[in-house]
C-alpha cells in the first residue's frame, strides 16, 4: 500500500470514526461541499526566475463534528485543486522543448483540523478559527503537442485560517480563508497558496 493510499485511508478513518463518536454523544454532525479561488504564494506564485502558478480553483468536500456544549470541534477536508503555469513558465518550457508547452500544478488530498467556533450573534451568524495537518498528492503535468507527461509526489501539509459561519433552517452558508503550506516538492519551493472558500453545510443544527 503507498504513502498516499495510507494517509486517504488514515483520513477516512478519522473522519468515520469523529461521526460514529459524536452520533453517540449528541453532537452536531455536518457534511458539506464548498469551492475556491486559489492564490498561490511565494515560489509557487513565482520564483526568483519569475516561473511560477496563477491563481487557480479548488473543490472540497467536508465534515465537520462539534459537541453541542463546547466551542471546540473537528473537520475534516478532502480537496481537488488545479494552477496553471504563468506566461513566464510557459515561455521557458517553450523554449526548452521546442514547442508550444504549458504545465499544470495538481493537489488532491486532505487535513484534520481542530475548530473553534464563537459564540452565534444575532442573525444566526457565528465565526470560528481552524488548524490542522494533512497530506496532499502533488502533481505537477507538463503538456506540449496534445501529449501529457506527469509526475507526482506526496507530501505533509498544514493549514490554518478563520471563517463566517450564517444558519438557514438546519443548515449553514460559510466563507472562509486560509493558508496551506504543503512541504517541498520536485526538489523546488513549497506549494503555499491561500484559499478563498464558500461553501454549505448540511446536517443539524
Amino acid at each position: 500500500m503507498s504513502g498516499r493510499t495510507r494517509a486517504a485511508c488514515g483520513l477516512v478513518v478519522a473522519s468515520l470514526f469523529a461521526a460514529s463518536t459524536a452520533a453517540g454523544q449528541g453532537a452536531r454532525v455536518q457534511f458539506g461541499v464548498a469551492g475556491s479561488l486559489t492564490v498561490p504564494l511565494g515560489d509557487f506564485h513565482a520564483d526568483a526566475s519569475g516561473d511560477g502558478f496563477k491563481a487557480g480553483w479548488q473543490g472540497l468536500a467536508l465534515l465537520d463534528v462539534r459537541p453541542r456544549k463546547s466551542p471546540v470541534g473537528f473537520r475534516v477536508d478532502f480537496d481537488y485543486g488545479e494552477n496553471s503555469s504563468n506566461d513566464k513558465f510557459n515561455a521557458d518550457l517553450s523554449g526548452v522543448v521546442g514547442a508550444p508547452t504549458t504545465a499544470k500544478i495538481k493537489l488532491l488530498g486532505g487535513t484534520a483540523d481542530v475548530t473553534y467556533h464563537f459564540k452565534a450573534s444575532t442573525g444566526g451568524m457565528e465565526g470560528y478559527l481552524l488548524g490542522g495537518l494533512g497530506v496532499y498528492n502533488v502533481k505537477l503535468a507538463v503538456t506540449s503537442g496534445g501529449v501529457t507527461a506527469d509526475s507526482s509526489e506526496t507530501k505533509f501539509t498544514w493549514n490554518f485560517g478563520a471563517g463566517l459561519s450564517f444558519a438557514v433552517g438546519s443548515a449553514a452558508v460559510f466563507l472562509e480563508s486560509r493558508y496551506v503550506d504543503v512541504a517541498k516538492s520536485f526538489g523546488a519551493g513549497k506549494t503555499s497558496f491561500i484559499p478563498i472558500t464558500a461553501g454549505v453545510r448540511f446536517g443539524g443544527k
